[in-house]
């Protein structure tokens, strides 16, 4: 995958392929001023150690109010996820693991699947260890996620686009929504999952933190919603290119077309194809804007892709970039749609095609 992705650098198409990577990479810079280790009382880090390891069964009841409401905040940029929160979805897991050889306390707070993706919701933080740089990072980055069955099978789950992140300056605290396969078919059943390795972004070189964080809980059946997919084949034209939203997967986590068009390969003289970023991709793009701290958010007043439902915008799901799609496929992510019956897609100031078959 990285020779590849190598590659299209180097014919330099398409040119945003590592947006995030960059902006990682900027941040950090930024953030290499003022570096300042937090420090807090042995008393506290005693009690944290006492807490290590304790679990509670989920309560249903309490799923609200089990995860820190930074998760529903401006912090987090998917909408996704702030919508089924706010609708009270999700497993409560409210686990904390204190991984002693890096002095970091680990909470595990929520987990939400369909069968298409997994939600985990984690925060973790120090007394000792600034951790500004520090990332769950599985799109690019050395982390990994595993779920291990209680039979002792262990299985790699793929990043499903970026997921979101915060840092907290004043609590020195990560804050991260990660996104991964689905684990829908593990519903009943006692499971552990484990992230591997944590990723120290650095201006000059990214580091390798070596650990393995684990949380255990039975997948409760009652909080996993599942996917709506509307078959289309529907054709339009935008600036002279023919695109067809194959289908639309509608789910409370997101609402997704599926899109091919004459524009989403690149061939190059030995034959060779490569996805690249189509004039309706621009388009999508275009609306996006980078808020330091929140991540990627609508710029108001731009022209962009939308969808509208009941007389209300939907807005585009950007932290769900790059997703993993067949060559010549762009998968369009937005938030989720309540009522499905008349959805329109948006392109522009003019162009209106109706998801309704």
């Amino acid at each position: 995958m990285s020779n590849i992705k190598h590659e299209i650098e180097k014919i330099k198409i398409p040119k945003n392929l590592h947006e995030r990577t960059k902006l990682g990479v900027k941040q950090v810079k930024q953030e290499q001023k003022g570096k300042s280790i937090v420090k807090r009382s042995l008393a506290a880090a005693a009690i944290l150690i006492g807490i290590a390891g304790l679990s509670f069964t989920p309560v249903g009841a309490a799923v609200k109010e089990a995860y820190d409401k930074i998760f529903e905040s401006e912090k987090i940029d998917d909408p996704g996820l702030k919508a089924v929160l706010k609708d009270g979805h999700g497993q409560a897991i409210t686990q904390t693991y204190f991984d002693k050889k890096h002095d970091i306390t680990v909470h595990f707070e929520n987990v939400i699947t369909d069968n298409k993706e997994t939600k985990l919701l984690v925060t973790f933080e120090s007394d000792t260890k600034n951790l500004k740089n520090y990332a769950i990072d599985l799109f690019e980055g050395f982390s990994k996620m595993y779920v291990v069955t209680a039979g002792g099978e262990r299985k790699e789950l793929d990043n499903i686009g970026w997921g979101s992140r915060h840092y907290d300056k004043k609590e020195n605290k990560v804050i991260t929504a990660l996104s991964f396969d689905s684990i829908k078919e593990y519903e009943g059943q006692a499971i552990r999952l484990e992230i591997e390795n944590i990723t120290i972004w650095s201006y000059q070189k990214t580091e390798k933190m070596k650990t393995v964080w684990p949380v255990a809980f039975t997948l409760d059946k009652s909080y996993i919603s599942d996917v709506e997919t509307v078959a289309l084949n529907k054709e339009f034209s935008y600036k002279n290119e023919t695109y067809t939203i194959q289908k639309v997967e509608y789910s409370e986590l997101e609402t997704r077309l599926v899109i091919t068009g004459t524009d989403m390969i690149y061939i190059d003289q030995f034959g060779d194809k490569y996805q690249m970023k189509s004039k309706l991709e621009h388009q999508f793009l275009n609306a996006r804007q980078i808020n330091r701290g929140s991540g990627y958010t609508v710029a108001e007043g731009k022209s962009g892709v939308f969808l509208r439902a009941s007389g209300e915008r939907i807005d585009p799901n950007f932290s769900k970039g790059e997703v993993d799609s067949e060559l010549g496929t762009f998968y369009m992510i937005f938030a989720p749609v309540e009522d499905r019956s008349n959805v329109v897609l948006e392109i522009g100031e003019d162009l209106k095609v109706s998801l309704n078959k």
